[in-house]
């Protein structure tokens, strides 16, 4: 989707109308995803965008009109590089996501 100018990630909560004088506007309530990790994105050639979910802190409505494509954003993991980094609330793009392009793993450590 696009907002203020920029490509960002949303997940929609709901579509709504509008009425306002003779014209009706069609919106969606959404929660937003920060923008995608800087050095993630350099580091992988812009090829893997992790966001962090802001959950409710982060709802906001637009026109529908801004609502570009649809995508599936896959929770993140990756072992921990600081002390104090924290995967929770990381995911990751995927485009054309469908029960074949993505295979879905459980640890089974005892």
């Amino acid at each position: 989707m696009v907002f203020n100018g920029k490509h960002c990630y949303a997940e929609v909560l709901y579509f709504f109308i509008v009425q306002k004088s003779d014209i009706q506007h069609t919106l969606a309530a959404v929660k937003m995803f920060t923008l995608p990790d800087p050095c993630l994105l350099k580091e992988l050639h812009g090829m893997f965008h992790v966001c962090r979910f802001l959950g409710d802190e982060g709802v906001v409505v637009v026109d529908i009109k801004n609502l570009t494509d649809i995508i599936g954003m896959v929770p993140f993991s990756q072992p921990l590089q600081e002390k104090g980094d924290s995967n929770e609330g990381k995911f990751f793009l995927v485009e054309k996501i469908s029960l074949t392009s993505t295979q879905i793993t459980e640890d089974n450590k005892t």
